[in-house]
């Protein structure tokens, strides 16, 4: 059997959700990754890695050379990038600089649904991204998981001001995908021997709807919480309102619609095929955020009603 070749493994997207969750996994396996931050970021990585800044950069020749030379020790990356209109190109200028710096595997974050001809934004940036990987003749494997199970912290604002989980998606069910599994599988593929392009679908247990997922939720802090099915046009406002640019907006509004088609059922086995043990239901993440629901101020009861 080959061995992995000698190198650090680097991660980008270190300050997020995921990428601090497999900086740790990473950490608890005995290896202590490179994290590459944008600059002025650094303050914002966990203990166990080692930050690095660098931009990505636009693509050009330059960007890639900076970026190559913050990679230059590098045999494994794990490859993400932050929700972006053009998240295709700031993934080409780590992809070529992978290549440059002889980077001997990239695991790539993905999306469930990635197609480089989707009408669906994120998937189609997704699917561009995962065959310039292809084209560049770089060794990748991709990890494409469904909705994040954390993605349910961002309801904590209508929780506290309607006791509600407000969504455009009607009876939609997803198998919503706790992060620490993707982490945990994530690891196992950059600590491992190089893929040969391979994909892998990530998902939760099961697929629930919205309204199991605010019963959950209710379970587990004590505290009643509903679902409530809004209009496009309501979600719509409501995000404009809290500040989300016009474009993320309509990105959301697409993934949206997607869940309502169906699209977002899809359970598979690759989670325990890739970590040796079943994905976390979406109650183990309620009980983690159940504290916090706790603490949020009560709605008044015209909220309530609404």
């Amino acid at each position: 059997m080959t061995a992995p070749p000698a190198g650090r493994i680097a991660v980008t997207g270190a300050t997020g959700t995921l990428g601090s969750a497999l900086v740790r996994e990473l950490a608890a396996r005995g290896h202590r990754p490179l994290a590459l931050v944008r600059p002025g970021r650094a303050g914002g990585v966990v203990a166990a890695a080692d930050p690095v800044e660098a931009e990505l950069g636009d693509g050009g020749p330059e960007a890639v050379r900076r970026l190559a030379e913050a990679l230059s020790d590098t045999r494994a990356l794990f490859l993400l990038t932050p929700f972006h209109p053009r998240q295709d190109l700031l993934q080409r200028t780590v992809i070529e600089a992978a290549a440059a710096a002889g980077v001997a595997h990239v695991v790539k974050l993905s999306a469930l649904g990635a197609d480089p001809e989707s009408p669906v934004l994120v998937h189609r940036q997704h699917g561009l991204a995962e065959r310039a990987l292809a084209d560049r003749g770089v060794a990748h494997t991709v990890l494409r998981p469904n909705a994040f199970t954390q993605n349910a912290a961002q309801w904590l604002g209508t929780i506290a001001s309607r006791g509600a989980v407000l969504l455009p998606v009607g009876r939609a069910r997803v198998s919503m995908v706790d992060v620490r599994d993707i982490a945990a599988a994530a690891a196992t593929l950059l600590i491992g021997r190089p893929g040969h392009g391979e994909a892998y679908e990530l998902t939760g247990p099961r697929a629930l709807t919205y309204a199991e997922a605010a019963e959950e939720l209710t379970a587990a802090s004590g505290r009643r919480i509903r679902y409530l099915d809004v209009s496009e046009d309501v979600a719509r406002e409501a995000m404009l309102g809290a500040g989300v640019p016009a474009w993320a907006v309509a990105a959301r509004l697409q993934l949206y619609a997607t869940y309502t088609a169906g699209e977002a059922e899809t359970v598979t086995g690759a989670l325990r095929e890739l970590t040796g043990r079943p994905p976390r239901p979406f109650a183990d993440f309620a009980r983690l955020l159940a504290e916090r629901i706790r603490a949020l101020p009560a709605p008044g009861p015209a909220e309530v009603t609404r």
